[in-house]
């Protein structure tokens, strides 16, 4: 997908700290394509940013609602685990 002044993105940012543990089981499925969105992942010391970019509003929900299930699912286990 090209950088074209038409498309959308998004940067989500998380505290480090307290989101470490969701990141690394994601982490795989950051940097990628994901049907017609691109994400990655940065960080720092501090923090990490997830960073979506999509060609339309409808890419970039569904790009954003994927990831919002993901961490879902992260707590719902790591509730059953602890």
């Amino acid at each position: 997908m090209s950088d074209s002044p038409s498309s959308f993105q998004i940067r989500i940012v998380l505290e480090r700290e307290r989101y470490s543990d969701y990141i690394q089981a994601i982490r795989p499925d950051l940097n990628v394509h994901v049907g017609r969105s691109r994400t990655w992942l940065e960080e720092d010391d501090e923090s990490f940013y997830i960073y979506i970019r999509s060609p339309d509003t409808v890419a970039l929900r569904a790009a954003l609602g994927s990831i919002s299930r993901w961490f879902k699912v992260i707590r719902d286990v790591m509730e059953v685990v602890s």
